[in-house]
């Protein structure tokens, strides 16, 4: 046992001090010193300026009414899905994904197309009505928690589906066969019922929505409304700024204490709450829309169409567009944006094989660090496991701005010799912090299915620890090692939070350069890349979905 734990826990503990813990260190050091002397001037500096409650008014301002908005339509698309005869029950399982499976930067440049001041609608208005204003303002607190919403409202959707197809609707229909109206039912039944789901999706949205970074950047920053993800990324940029560095951190644990808020709020409200009783499957809906299903139907189709596909159109045509802000038609469409994209600016193809090459490492090393920590959390009696997982899990439960920053003050100066700053590699151990826990966790559910018996079999023969893990534990879970690497890595793709902060010329994502080239003035081009994005993203998430299921059923 003890060289078990030597061979185990040596690599485990200097990754995850390195990637986790060390970075989280400097951070709290960082916010709390000055010039190497501790100190409370940073912490001081944030709590007498004016406009960082302000910011941080917007930030709780947009993430509650986007929380409010998005809920109630997870909330209630999920009950009608679950609960009643609302026809196309399938197709709308499927459309009501997709705004999940597309990054919110994206989703926030599609909107732009679509509503901004020389978006389609606004063109439209102008153009039938002879307005010299438009007729949507997206820019703003509005923009953001319309947009915000749109792009969460899944989270709340998934989550009380699950918990509505999870439960037994016996107490429903007694209710229903005791005279109670459908009203009365869910008021009194379901709802008390599938309360805690509810909370939970609402909790999910609203830390989602805190730690957002790009719907705020691109619909902020034109307005100069700023929240605090948007305002630690201005803040580390402001090298004009003495101590920029340690207010930015402060700024993070800021952020951080909010989110920890949230989630301790949570836990005592809904602690104690059950979800119900198991549904047997098959179950019918008990929930007639009667007249009134044709009707819903159309509604829910029009949301989703107004929702999703006119923001996706708008943002395709714009990339399309030959001339930016010329009046719409055939004459004024073409391929040209793309070509000129994958032709004449190198730049694009080198950034989308970072990101393919960082996705995939950072997949790769996140199973291995997976199949160790699943390992020592399931077979081991190692002391310090909750210490482990709470390493593992922190780089994703706290914002993606926070990592980001942990990593530039853990990494800014060379450490041991080897320097990380402004290289690939600093993007590399990012992102392996941030999604590792997505590997770890099909890894350790595949090690509580596969019998001990078998290993101590192996090992009573003569096999060595990674002899018996080789032959006979991997080949086991490998379904489980797929599905973990197709986690880790698809997010991974997209991803711009981190990597904003951490590129460097030559290490650019196709993340960042979506985002460059908007912030930059290049509107076509930039539409054309997030199209680029969006079909990779669209491809990866359904290839992952399909992957899994078929793993599942195997």
């Amino acid at each position: 046992m003890p060289i078990l734990r030597l061979l185990l826990g040596l690599p485990l503990g200097l990754v995850l001090v390195g990637a986790v813990a060390y970075p989280s260190l400097i951070l709290v050091w960082h916010a709390f010193t000055r010039d190497g002397r501790p100190t409370l001037a940073n912490l001081a500096a944030v709590l007498h300026d004016a406009d960082i409650w302000r910011v941080l008014w917007n930030s709780v301002h947009v993430s509650v009414w986007a929380t409010l908005l998005g809920g109630a339509v997870g909330t209630g698309l999920a009950f009608l899905v679950a609960r009643t005869d609302l026809p196309g029950q399938r197709i709308f399982r499927t459309a009501l994904m997709v705004p999940y499976l597309i990054p919110p930067f994206i989703a926030a440049l599609a909107w732009l197309a679509l509503a901004g001041p020389v978006g389609f609608v606004n063109q439209l208005w102008m153009a039938v009505t002879g307005a010299e204003e438009p007729l949507f303002r997206i820019y703003g607190a509005r923009g953001i928690i319309l947009v915000l919403a749109l792009a969460h409202y899944p989270l709340a959707y998934f989550t009380v589906l699950a918990s509505l197809e999870r439960m037994d609707p016996a107490l429903e229909e007694a209710a229903r066969s005791s005279g109670a109206s459908p009203a009365r039912t869910a008021r009194d039944v379901t709802l008390p019922l599938v309360a805690p789901a509810i909370g939970a999706g609402a909790i999910l949205v609203f830390l989602r929505c805190m730690e957002n970074f790009g719907i705020p950047a691109i619909l902020g920053f034109p307005a100069k409304y700023f929240v605090l993800t948007t305002k630690i990324y201005a803040t580390i940029l402001d090298f004009d700024r003495a101590h920029n560095l340690g207010l930015a951190a402060t700024l993070s644990l800021l952020l951080v204490a909010v989110a920890g808020g949230v989630l301790a709020l949570q836990r005592r409200i809904l602690g104690g709450r059950a979800y119900g009783l198991t549904r047997a499957v098959g179950q019918p809906p008990i929930f007639s829309l009667g007249q009134w299903r044709r009707t819903v139907g159309i509604a829910v189709t029009v949301f989703l169409l107004a929702t999703s596909v006119a923001p996706l159109l708008a943002i395709l045509l714009t990339a399309l567009t030959r001339a930016y802000g010329m009046p719409f038609g055939w004459s004024n469409l073409g391929l040209q944006n793309f070509h000129t994209l994958f032709f004449k600016v190198p730049v694009v193809w080198r950034a989308m094989r970072n990101s393919l090459v960082l996705a995939a490492s950072a997949a790769t090393f996140a199973v291995v660090l997976a199949i160790l920590i699943a390992y020592v959390q399931v077979r081991t009696r190692v002391r310090g496991k909750g210490f482990l997982e709470a390493l593992v899990i922190l780089p994703f439960a706290v914002p993606g701005t926070v990592v980001a920053l942990a990593m530039i003050l853990a990494f800014l100066r060379p450490l041991l010799g080897l320097s990380l700053y402004n290289t690939i590699w600093i993007i590399l151990v990012a992102y392996v912090a941030r999604f590792l826990t997505l590997a770890v966790k099909p890894v350790a559910a595949a090690f509580t299915q596969v019998h001990t018996s078998l290993e101590e079999a192996a090992r009573s023969s003569g096999a060595s620890l990674s002899r018996s893990l080789r032959d006979i534990t991997i080949p086991l879970i490998r379904s489980a090692l797929v599905s973990g690497w197709f986690l880790a890595a698809v997010p991974a793709i997209t991803e711009l939070t981190l990597s904003v902060l951490l590129w460097s010329a030559g290490n650019e994502t196709i993340g960042v350069m979506v985002f460059n080239m908007h912030e930059e003035g290049k509107v076509l081009l930039s539409s054309a890349l997030a199209i680029v994005v969006m079909a990779v993203a669209l491809t990866s998430n359904l290839l992952l979905r399909r992957l899994t299921s078929g793993l599942a059923e195997a």
